[in-house]
């Protein structure tokens, strides 16, 4: 027989204590025992129980003691209290503590088993119920946005003041930095959440599909059209469009877009009618949309229709603290969902990740930390959990550039400290976004002498 569940058993009369054991034994319930409070707790030092049975006078304590002593171990676990003697402020304190019965001895023991199974269901179904509401605790804190940075407060202010409106927002930031939990949030605070929420990455979708995707069409709009399909405006209706990475749009599509805006209708690719749309557009991108102007890649006029209310996400960077607040958020929700037990991170490993420049901004702390759960499983999160790539940027560059002394003759000095200055610049403008003011501030150094360096060593965007 399949054991039901673990029952430590504490009572001082032994007689009794074995034939508790030998009934719960026969209806296929595995059995600890215990003749007093000292060894009771060694027994609850080594591992959980399923139900607990506590005599309340033992030899070296009272059981309503070790009572309080099992539910801050194991607050799912289920006890209930035996006592020979009627004693009504005993049962109450147990009730208080969190007993699930009062067992004045002698009692039938067929009733008891019977009770224990209802109670061994109840526990099963509540630590189901613990377990679904993490699932949506961590579905739900998906669309979060995480954080006390000044920036990200204010995010999240003026997200709750867009809520209500209608207009087009326009998120900007970089890839990685949460453009669409902002969307998601913006969508969820207002009236139109219980309405669809449609993403659309246009820089994913190839162009001669984009428009189909957005718009729908009609049978035999195109070979392999076998039927009308409707576009993603179609299905937002009602509710939200986010359209991500907008940047990367045809200039043709920004035209047909535009009309979009402009009427609220959409027109099915090979069809003869427009359609009415009722959706609230939210636009965001990584690229810089003015330059884009500028160079003719991107339409003004739809860059003035889109950008309506901006808002900007700073790169994970620069957001100090909030690298660890994400990360702890981001253990919570993968043991939810991978049933793993990751307990924090060490303060040698919080250092390590607060000092890294995160170019893959929150996307790359969270496919660290979803990486370290799957492989690590349970524990803290140590430095050497982290990848190379984290190490002191300084010490990784010197690594980099210094060749085994032991191993060379002679070294050109004057060529690897020229190579180690460049690999520090080039970090400092990567990690600031190539803002000369904060890589100068970064490196100590005036911000002409910087300026004057990138010249003379060709520096650019492209080179990494």
């Amino acid at each position: 027989m399949r054991p039901k569940g673990l029952v430590l058993v504490v009572e001082d009369e032994d007689a009794f204590r074995a034939a508790l054991a030998e009934g719960l034994g026969e209806h296929g319930w595995h059995v600890l025992q215990a003749g007093s409070v000292h060894e009771a707790k060694e027994i609850l030092q080594t591992g959980e129980v399923d139900i607990a049975l506590l005599d309340v006078r033992l030899p070296d304590g009272n059981g309503l003691e070790l009572l309080r002593e099992l539910k801050r171990r194991m607050p799912g676990a289920v006890a209930a209290v035996m006592t020979a003697y009627a004693d009504l402020d005993a049962a109450v304190d147990a009730m208080r503590l969190g007993a699930a019965d009062f067992l004045k001895k002698p009692f039938d023991m067929e009733e008891l088993f019977v009770r224990m199974e209802e109670w061994l269901r109840r526990k099963e179904l509540a630590e189901e119920n613990q377990r679904l509401r993490a699932r949506v605790r961590a579905m739900e804190s998906e669309h979060e946005l995480i954080g006390q940075h000044p920036e990200i407060r204010k995010l999240r202010e003026t997200a709750a003041l867009l809520a209500d409106s209608t207009s087009t927002v326009l998120i900007t930031g970089e890839s990685g930095s949460g453009k669409e939990v902002v969307a998601h949030l913006i969508h969820k605070l207002g009236p139109r959440a219980d309405k669809p929420f449609v993403a659309v990455n246009c820089g994913a979708i190839p162009e001669d599909l984009l428009e189909s995707e957005l718009f729908g069409h009609v049978k035999g709009a195109f070979t392999g059209a076998v039927r009308n399909r409707p576009g993603r405006f179609e299905l937002a209706h009602g509710g939200t469009i986010f359209l991500d990475e907008i940047g990367e749009m045809s200039p043709k599509l920004q035209v047909k877009l535009l009309r979009v805006l402009q009427e609220r209708r959409i027109e099915p690719v090979g069809g003869d009618r427009s359609i009415p749309v009722d959706v609230r557009v939210i636009a965001a991108t990584n690229k810089d949309l003015e330059r884009a102007i500028e160079t003719g890649e991107f339409r003004e006029d739809l860059y003035y229709r889109l950008n309506v209310i901006p808002l900007k996400i700073p790169p994970l960077r620069e957001r100090g603290d909030d690298v660890l607040l994400l990360a702890e958020h981001f253990i919570e929700r993968f043991n939810a969902r991978l049933g793993t037990n990751i307990r924090g991170i060490a303060p040698e490993a919080q250092e390590v990740m607060l000092a890294y420049h995160w170019p893959g901004n929150v996307r790359e702390l969270q496919n660290l930390i979803e990486r370290v759960a799957v492989l690590k499983r349970e524990g803290m999160i140590t430095v050497e959990d982290l990848p190379s790539r984290m190490l002191d940027p300084v010490r990784r560059a010197r690594e980099e550039v210094l060749p085994p002394l032991d191993a060379v003759q002679r070294i050109d000095l004057k060529a690897l400290v020229d190579e180690f200055e460049t690999r520090l610049i080039l970090h400092a403008l990567e990690r600031y976004g190539w803002n000369k003011n904060k890589a100068a501030q970064f490196l100590s150094m005036n911000r002409t002498t910087l300026v004057e360096k990138i010249k003379k060593k060709g520096l650019s965007p492209s080179r990494r």
